[in-house]
C-alpha cells in the first residue's frame, strides 16, 4: 500500500525488478510475461538510453544470463515465500507480520540486484554523454507525467486515485471488495502520511544523483573499481536517502502500509481470504513450473 518507486531505478535496474514485479500480475499473465522479461527489460533500457549496436548485443546476452539465473535461483525462493504467505492468509494478520513479509521480499529483490551489479557496472561505464542526456530527457518527460498525475491534483481526487489503484490491487487477490473492505481501505488512505510533493522531491534527488554518478563514471570509463564504488553508493542512497527527514517519512510509509494491509485484510470475509489463498497458490505453482520444479 505504498507509493510507486521512482522510474529512475528502472533505467538501470529494470532487469532486476521486472521478475519480482510479476507478483502483482494476474496468474494467467505470469508465465507469458515472465518468459518475455529479458525482452521487456531490454526495451525499457533502450528507451531510456538509446543503446548502440555493440551495447545492444552484450546487454541482450547479459539480460538473458540474468534471466536464467533468476529462473534457476530466485523463482524457487519466491515460491517458498508465497507458501508462507498462504499459511497466514486464512487468519487475521498483524502489522508486524505484514512487515516481515515485506522485509523478506526486499531481501530477495536485493539478491537480484547484487547478482546484476557487474552487468550494471559494465553498462554504466559504456554510456556516452549523448546517452546520459537522453536519460535526462526521459526523466523530465516521466516527471511531468508523474507530477500531473499525483502532485497537480486536488486532495479529494488524489484520495480517489489511490483508492482505485489500491482497490484494484486488492481485488486481484481477494476478488470483489464489499463495503466493509472498501471502508477499511478508505480509512487507511485518509489517515496516510503519503505526500506526493515530498515523494516528488526525493524522486528528483535520486534522478540528479544518478546522472551525476554516470557523468563521474564517464570521466574514466576504464576505472571499473571506481565505477563499482560509485554505482554502489547510488544504490545505497536510493534505498536510504541522505535526507534524514525523508528517511523518517519513508519509514513511516512502510509502517503505515503494514498497518493498512492488516486493517484491510482483517476486514475480509472468510471467502475473500480463501480466494486470496487460491490466488497466491496460483503464483506459487506458476513460479515452480517456470523454474522447472
Amino acid at each position: 500500500m505504498r507509493a510507486s518507486s521512482s522510474t529512475v531505478r528502472k533505467a538501470l535496474c529494470i532487469a532486476t525488478l521486472a521478475a519480482c514485479s510479476l507478483l502483482l500480475q494476474g496468474c494467467s499473465a505470469v508465465k507469458l510475461a515472465y518468459n518475455q522479461v529479458s525482452h521487456l527489460a531490454y526495451w525499457q533500457l533502450n528507451s531510456y538510453l538509446d543503446l548502440s549496436e555493440t551495447q545492444t548485443a552484450r546487454v541482450r546476452d547479459e539480460l538473458g544470463d540474468l534471466h536464467q539465473w533468476h529462473r534457476d535461483t530466485m523463482l524457487p525462493r519466491h515460491a517458498e515465500l508465497l507458501q508462507k504467505v498462504q499459511q497466514q492468509l486464512p487468519s487475521a494478520i498483524a502489522p508486524d507480520q505484514a512487515c516481515r513479509t515485506y522485509d523478506a521480499l526486499r531481501i530477495q529483490i536485493d539478491k537480484v540486484i547484487t547478482q546484476a551489479e557487474p552487468k550494471l557496472v559494465w553498462l554504466a561505464s559504456q554510456l556516452t554523454d549523448a546517452q546520459i542526456s537522453n536519460l535526462q530527457k526521459k526523466q523530465a518527460d516521466s516527471n511531468a507525467d508523474w507530477k500531473k498525475e499525483w502532485v497537480d491534483v486536488a486532495p479529494d481526487k488524489l484520495r480517489e486515485q489511490r483508492f482505485k489503484q489500491l482497490s484494484s490491487r486488492a481485488e486481484t487477490f481477494y476478488g470483489n471488495l464489499e463495503e466493509p473492505q472498501k471502508a477499511a481501505l478508505r480509512t487507511f488512505i485518509a489517515q496516510s502520511s503519503f505526500d506526493p510533493q515530498r515523494t516528488y522531491v526525493e524522486r528528483l534527488r535520486r534522478q540528479k544523483d544518478l546522472v551525476q554518478v554516470l557523468q563521474k563514471i564517464a570521466e574514466d570509463r576504464t576505472n571499473t573499481d571506481q565505477a563499482r564504488t560509485l554505482l554502489r553508493g547510488y544504490l545505497d542512497r536510493f534505498n536510504t536517502s541522505p535526507d534524514a527527514a525523508h528517511q523518517r517519512y519513508a519509514q513511516t510509509l512502510v509502517e503505515e502500509g503494514c498497518e493498512g494491509f492488516s486493517q484491510v485484510h482483517n476486514a475480509m470475509t472468510a471467502a475473500q481470504r480463501l480466494k486470496a489463498v487460491q490466488s497466491v497458490k496460483g503464483y506459487e505453482q506458476d513460479f515452480l513450473l517456470l523454474a522447472g520444479r
